[in-house]
Formats: structure tokens, sequence, C-alpha cells
């Protein structure tokens, strides 16, 4: 039966390549194309949903060290000029829509589903407020879209899953021990740890890599047919080594991307960068797969429309109200805000933080896994769908 599922897999990525500009055309995206492909797969193979649970966290390691490749690769790929300029928005996305959006998530999950305690709602807002800007692409590569509003979505992104790491660990240690209380200090300390090591062991790691590659490349110890595993390499370095620290390894490989755009060698950083995506980019339709394998199996025969009502909301209105409120007194117009507000997909950070979830004893923890993936399959193709016409809009300014 595994050589069955894998070749149904290998298949999958045969028909995804031949057939991706038809695809893309009826703007269906790579993870919503995987996902039923997952789904696909689980009604094909023997039902092992009672078992499927306990083996997730294996995935878990892969997942994370995917997520931290894209979000180096993102950064690196950040024009920090353009950035400069537009800071304000990402600002006020990280720092006012983002604990707005944890609020309302957080009020909404306990105005629905009544049975929830406060730290159980806090759980499934905090998995669910994070966004993945690869779910965005074709909105980041569109260049008929302005550049503050690329730039400000892919910064959010690349940061909001690491400030969103502390209070997720937070929330977990409540759980799994209700009569814990952390005063105001304990908390500034899991803060700084996660942040402050994560920026250091970022700053160390990249000028000791760059220096690194300009020895190697003076003395012609560089091939290029090695040059796919050097920034993957890399990548999953700086975030091991900050998760390691007890540090945010996804803060640290966002911020070892952004060093490396700004001091590495520009002539071989783009090459570089596009060879990584590439791995990346296979092992991540790979978890998309995965995730439609288990949507399947252990989230399909648990929703209801309570279930439904909340993944709706929190893939829009939870996002949206809060970054409108945000950007409302900035200088963009009605539609740049709207698209700010529109592109908070759900991807790799929600996923992660759904298994480490799992892999827990906190009660409750299968009901909050249920809805947090509820969300995320709504927001695949909520988002897939919607990309590629709100970006070809901005060609007609």
């Amino acid at each position: 039966m595994l050589y069955a599922v894998l070749a149904v897999v290998s298949g999958l990525f045969l028909i995804y390549s031949i057939s991706i500009r038809p695809l893309s055309r009826k703007d269906i995206s790579g993870p919503m194309f995987f996902v039923l492909g997952g789904v696909l797969i689980a009604y094909f193979v023997p039902n092992e949903g009672a078992n499927l649970a306990g083996g997730l966290d294996y995935a878990l390691p892969l997942i994370e060290m995917t997520l931290s490749v894209f979000l180096f690769t993102d950064a690196a790929k950040a024009k920090l000029s353009v950035l400069k300029h537009s800071i304000q928005y990402p600002s006020l996305l990280l720092f006012v829509a983002l604990p707005l959006t944890l609020l309302l998530g957080i009020g909404t999950a306990l105005l629905l589903f009544v049975d929830l305690t406060l730290i159980q709602a806090a759980l499934i807002a905090i998995i669910l407020t994070p966004t993945d800007a690869a779910l965005s692409k074709g909105l980041l590569e569109n260049m008929s879209v302005p550049a503050k509003i690329r730039e400000g979505i892919n910064t959010e992104s690349g940061l909001n899953d690491g400030l969103c790491v502390p209070l997720f660990l937070i929330f977990i240690l409540l759980a799994n021990h209700p009569d814990t209380t952390l005063s105001s200090l304990e908390i500034a300390t899991i803060f700084a740890r996660e942040l402050g090591g994560a920026v250091i062991i970022a700053l160390i790691s990249t000028f000791a890599f760059i220096a690194l590659l300009r020895f190697a490349m003076t003395h012609r110890y560089f091939a290029n047919h090695s040059s796919p595993y050097l920034l993957l390499g890399f990548a999953v370095l700086v975030f091991s080594l900050a998760q390691t620290l007890h540090s945010s390894g996804f803060i640290a490989a966002f911020v070892a991307g952004l060093l490396f755009d700004k001091f590495a060698p520009k002539h071989m950083s783009k090459p570089l960068i596009e060879d990584s995506e590439h791995i990346a980019n296979f092992i991540s339709l790979l978890i998309w797969c995965l995730f439609g394998f288990v949507v399947a199996y252990l989230v399909i025969p648990e929703i209801n429309l309570t279930i439904v009502l909340y993944a709706l909301l929190s893939t829009t209105l939870i996002r949206i109200i809060p970054v409108m409120l945000s950007l409302s007194f900035t200088a963009l117009d009605l539609k740049e805000r709207f698209t700010f507000a529109w592109f908070g997909p759900r991807g790799l950070a929600s996923i992660v933080f759904t298994l480490m979830v799992i892999d827990t004893q906190i009660e409750g923890k299968s009901f909050i896994a249920t809805v947090a993936m509820t969300t995320i399959l709504f927001s695949v193709f909520i988002h897939g769908v919607s990309t590629k016409p709100i970006a070809d809009s901005f060609s007609d300014k």
C-alpha cells in the first residue's frame, strides 16, 4: 500500500508540473491541488485515522524546517530600500493589527464555542493569527501590485510567525498547568529570550556564513551543482540553533534572510535563493498533500456548522477588521488597505502550531486542532482562488 501511495503522490507531481499553466489560469494554486490530492489518497488507503494522530509529531520537524527556508528566502528577496520607506505598514500590521486580531479571535471563539476555556480560545486564536505569504505568491510576484503592498505583506508574514511564538508558548504552558500564574517579569523574560536571542543568533550566523561564502568563492571551493544546498542548509542551521538555545527559530531565519539580502554578494544571492526555493517548494507541496490526508481522516468527520462559521470569520472578518482599523489613518487608499487586510492566509506556521498542540496532553486538543485545520483548509482555497483576480486588478490602475 505504501508504494501505491507513493505512486499516486508522484503522479500528482507529474500532473501538476505538466499542467501548471492551465491550472494557474483556472486559479488553482499548488497548495489547493495537493490538498485535494491528499484528500483523494485518504479514500484509497485503509482507514488508519485512529492511529494517525500519534504519528503526526514526526512530521513537525520537516514542516518547521520548510517554513524556516521560506522565511529566509522571502526575507532575502525583500527590497530593503522599498521597505525602508514603507516600514509603517508592516509595523502597524504587527503591533496594532496583530494584537487586535488575536483579541477578536479569542472573543469570537468564546462566543461561538461556549464550552471553551479562555486559554483554549486563546490557543485557537494564536494558532490562526500568523499569516503565510507563500500562499499569496501570485500577489507578491505580480509587478502591477505596488511594491509597498508586496513588501509590507511579505515582511508581516515573516515576522508575525516569530512574534506569535512567545505568546503561543505561554498559552501552551498555561493550558498544561491551569493553576500556573506568570508574572509580568516572567512574560517579559520569555519574549526577550525568544526575540532578542533570535536576532543575536541571526547576526552572528549570517556574518560568519557570508565570510565563509566569500572565502569559498575566492579559493574556488564553490561549485554550481552544490548551490541548491547552500542556503537551504544555512536557513535550517540558523533555525535549529535558535530553537536549541530556546529562541524563536522563525524570527532568526527571517532576520538572517534580511541580513543576507543586505550584505551578501549581489551577483550570487539571487541564483542561490532561487535554487533553495525550488527544493523548499517541493517539500511544501508534500506537506500540503499530507495536510489534505489528515483533513480527510481527522477533520472532515468532526466539522459542524459552528466550526465552519468560526473558520469563515477567522479567514475574513477577524483579519479584515483589525487591519482596516490599523491602516485607517495612513495614506493608503481603500483598495490598498483592503488588499493588506484580505491577504492573511493561514499556512505552514499555523500547521506547526496545530501539531505542537496535538503533541501535548492539554484538554480539548482535538477540538482545537479541528477548528484550526478547518480554518487553514478554508484559507487555502479562499485566498488561493482570490489571489490572481486581486493582483491582476492593479494592472488596470
